[in-house]
């Protein structure tokens, strides 16, 4: 194969990708039970267990001033209020109505999301890394049966406009509430 060959064919692959759907199914219930349905509850996030960069929670804290400290659970309650708004607005564009959790009677179905790891990522003008939240999503019945789940994530870089770890986290947020509506869809219509 010459050159020019060579080229053609990491043109034609490369944008191929990246193709697939933004989340990875650990476990999809056959048959599917959520054909044609139009009501679901999502309960808040649980980070239980929450990992932040390479060190546990109470490590990372414990290297925090006080207003720092008080600041992250702003950002954790940031990242649940926008993945739950994002989440309930994609879902309604699609005609599937997302519910706060109010009780185990709230909806046939209850969306849990749950943030083990995450990077907070940084901005300092001319350097900047990303922060990530990775997410699993679990579709269970009311009594906590696990019927779906998934492994979600998402990036947002630090910039001028994301220069505050909060702007940045709540931006994934929205994002995994995004996805997670889109996966939802796919599986209301009868498709993962």
């Amino acid at each position: 194969m010459n050159r020019r060959h060579v080229l053609l064919a990491l043109t034609v692959s490369v944008p191929l990708v990246g193709c697939g759907p933004p989340w990875t199914i650990m476990h999809a219930t056959e048959p599917n039970p959520f054909v044609n349905q139009r009501t679901f509850a999502v309960v808040p996030i649980d980070f239980v267990g929450l990992e932040v960069g390479e060190k546990a929670e109470p490590e990372y804290l414990a290297e925090k001033d006080a207003e720092t400290r008080q600041n992250w659970a702003g950002d954790k309650l940031g990242i649940n209020e926008e993945y739950a708004k994002r989440l309930i607005e994609e879902a309604n564009e699609n005609g599937i109505r997302v519910v706060l959790a109010t009780g185990p009677g709230a909806a046939p179905f209850i969306i849990r999301p749950a943030v083990r790891w995450l990077e907070p990522g940084y901005y300092v003008g001319v350097a900047s890394g990303s922060s990530e939240v990775q997410m699993i999503v679990q579709i269970t019945t009311p009594d906590g049966r696990v019927l779906d789940e998934i492994k979600i994530k998402h990036r947002t870089g630090g910039s001028v406009v994301h220069a505050s770890s909060g702007q940045r986290l709540r931006s994934d947020g929205a994002g995994l509430g995004e996805i997670t509506a889109e996966y939802l869809q796919k599986r209301v219509a009868g498709s993962s």
